[in-house]
């Protein structure tokens, strides 16, 4: 899955407003983000192979520190804490935050195990592996995934309002953005080889989010009106 994961981090700034979109949505996608670098660091693997899936041309057979089940409660912790336990700022007031955060990590194992064929294992691939492989349908999955996205971000635009243009319009750019690419990951034809998929899953993704910190930044929350 790839614009699902960005719509749970839209929609988790309604639950939690103080909470950067750019955060929520590293958070969403940092899975993914870790399989970019340990797939260049030649930790983890996975190869293409066009029609694997109807959506998805690749075929992941070893990636378990990154997409396990036991690998995503370690890096939901890892999140939880890091936010918590932040040395500056009241810690308590922290608390709910960090829990939202690591639910946005842990949710990308969850919409993974939705979309993939059976290859997300408990942890260590001699592990029980998860998959109810949407991405066996291209119509079942473009319903989910584009359900998904476009939830979250009517709930962001629920909770939020832009202060300037570019807090209205770099909403539309990254929308507009992650459609174009959204589009090309499922109907183009599939990367040239792997170390191109560990660049775009780290320095792309990586790019998408200090976009969704600069859009953020010239939004503000919308305060629920006093009874």
């Amino acid at each position: 899955m790839f614009i699902g994961h960005y719509g749970i981090g839209f929609a988790l700034k309604k639950v939690e407003p103080g909470l950067s979109l750019g955060l929520l949505i590293f958070g969403a996608v940092m899975l993914d983000i870790l399989f970019g670098v340990f797939l260049l660091a030649g930790f983890e693997h996975a190869k293409i192979a066009p029609g694997a899936t109807v959506v998805s041309p690749f075929e992941f057979y070893d990636y378990p520190i990154s997409h396990s089940a036991v690998g995503a409660v370690v890096w939901a912790a890892v999140g939880f804490l890091a936010y918590w336990l932040w040395p500056k700022g009241d810690r308590a007031s922290r608390k709910i935050p960090a829990f939202v955060l690591a639910a946005a990590i842990f949710s990308h194992f969850i919409l993974d195990v939705i979309s993939h064929t059976p290859d997300l294992t408990i942890f260590g691939n001699n592990s029980p592996k998860l998959g109810l492989s949407l991405w066996n349908s291209l119509g079942g999955t473009i319903i989910v995934e584009m359900g998904i996205f476009f939830v979250g971000v009517i709930l962001y635009r629920r909770a939020t309002k832009s202060v300037s243009s570019s807090g209205k319009y770099g909403l539309v750019l990254m929308v507009l953005i992650l459609m174009v690419f959204y589009i090309g990951n499922t109907f183009g034809p599939p990367p040239p080889d792997m170390i191109s998929v560990g660049v775009i899953s780290t320095a792309g993704q990586l790019a998408l989010v200090a976009l969704a910190f600069w859009v953020d930044r010239n939004r503000i929350t919308i305060q629920p009106a006093k009874s």
